[in-house]
């Protein structure tokens, strides 16, 4: 397992998960964290094979960040540095926050929505793993850039009249891409990453983040467990579950962003849950699972172009496994 770090020798664009044909568009948003199948050509000029990938993060000023979890909360038309983060009630059957919130002796009803953007790998471990609230701060990770395009006639060699297109692209400002990957690469080399294929400086990476990863969890029949999508998410969670192929869970509860339509060259168009998606699950039999592992509910082997696909060989369903605090 291993982390390697991508420094963009340019802006980069990784389009939105709609297909976009300049003069039919006129605008082209990106996305970040990208599916992982935007990586799975890195390395290819150099012959390495092609990559697991685990996730997609970014190391900012030498500190990871991962796509903040979707059960986080939020206060409402607010860009409040506050993260609320439920707590399981059995009661009720799902996470729950308490509505009100008490400082010194003045009492508020909390008006709470869906919060998004990153968090440290320090406030993911230290305080949402544990069910608390935290803090983050709204740096600019990395800047927008708009550009504005023009449709091309090549038979004609000019520009076609009112084709005008603009399309987002994205600075890494004192930032790497970070790669987590369960290949053993050891030398840094030079690739060719984004939609437009632009060159960036890859080396592998040191951190902390991995031996968080490889901690084991000792799983409990009925004990309720969190698994923390790091990358896109494609299974049946009505059905049963099983982590690493092997530890059966119920799913009691998902929290997510809006899912995404999610497809490449040569590849199925799939409608799978976005990084960060939070799984509740509760054990139904006991058994040993590293942190990072994956979701399989038979789903995931698809049927495509006369063969078959298994998601789970690249990387796809991965997620890190936490403990929910009573």
């Amino acid at each position: 397992m291993k982390l390697l770090e991508l420094t963009p020798e340019d802006a980069l664009t990784f389009g939105g998960l709609k297909n976009f044909t300049a003069g039919e568009s006129h605008y082209q948003q990106t996305t970040f964290p990208p599916p992982i199948m935007r990586f799975f050509s890195l390395g290819k000029e150099q012959g390495l094979k092609p990559l697991k990938i685990a996730g997609v993060f970014i190391k900012h000023q030498e500190k990871l960040f991962l796509p903040l979890p979707a059960d986080c909360l939020k206060k409402r038309k607010e860009k409040g540095e506050k993260i609320y983060v439920p707590r399981w009630d059995e009661e009720l059957k799902r996470p729950f926050i308490e509505p009100f919130e008490r400082e010194k002796d003045k009492v508020e009803l909390l008006n709470l929505e869906q919060a998004e953007g990153f968090c440290s790998f320090s406030d993911f471990r230290e305080h949402y793993a544990k069910g608390e609230n935290f803090e983050v701060k709204y740096n600019e990770i990395f800047r927008e850039e708009e550009r504005v395009g023009v449709k091309l006639n090549y038979d004609k060699r000019v520009a076609e009249d009112r084709h005008l297109y603009s399309r987002i692209y994205l600075r890494f400002k004192n930032s790497h891409i970070v790669l987590l990957v369960e290949d053993n690469v050891n030398e840094a080399f030079l690739s060719t990453v984004g939609g437009e294929r632009k060159y960036a400086k890859v080396k592998p990476a040191e951190d902390e983040f991995i031996n968080f990863l490889k901690e084991s969890v000792d799983i409990k029949r009925d004990k309720l467990y969190k698994f923390y999508s790091t990358t896109h998410l494609y299974a049946d969670l009505k059905s049963e579950i099983k982590l690493n192929g092997n530890i059966k869970f119920k799913v009691e509860w998902v929290s997510s962003l809006p899912p995404e339509w999610v497809s490449g060259y040569k590849k199925p168009f799939l409608y799978m849950l976005r990084p960060g998606t939070v799984l509740w699950l509760r054990a139904l039999e006991d058994g040993m699972c590293e942190r990072l592992c994956q979701v399989s509910s038979g789903s995931e082997v698809i049927k495509y172009n006369g063969g078959t696909k298994d998601l789970l060989k690249r990387g796809w369903n991965s997620g890190i496994l936490l403990e929910v605090e009573p």
